[in-house]
């Protein structure tokens, strides 16, 4: 709806920042406080803390994992090697298992609904 020059958005993002809402919400406000009119929801926002952002970094290295090894059961079965193909597959369930878990404690110490 309106566009805003490089330091225009660098300025605008810095005093969001500082208030620790969004930058369409300081704006809102901005634009709500110099009408006389409400302002609408505020939506907060603040960075994950350092563990949050270790667990999500952990959580995607195994979902890598898991895919190496589907790739990894797809040539060993396209090769005819039966028994590592399967112990493959045995792998695999307890993979998305560990990445779901990881999700799973992300989420308790940073809930979505912030």
């Amino acid at each position: 709806m309106v566009r805003l020059t490089p330091e225009q958005q660098s300025a605008v993002l810095s005093y969001a920042v500082a208030d620790q809402i969004s930058a369409a919400t300081w704006l809102r406000h901005l634009i709500a406080d110099e009408l006389g009119v409400s302002s609408g929801p505020v939506t907060t926002w603040a960075h994950p803390p350092e563990l949050v952002l270790e667990v999500a970094y952990l959580r995607e290295v195994v979902a890598e994992l898991g895919g190496a090894m589907v790739q990894a059961a797809v040539v060993t079965r396209r090769d005819g090697r039966a028994v590592e193909h399967e112990e493959i597959e045995a792998l695999i369930p307890r993979i998305k298992s560990a990445a779901l878990e990881l999700d799973r404690i992300k989420e308790k110490l940073w809930p979505r609904a912030r």
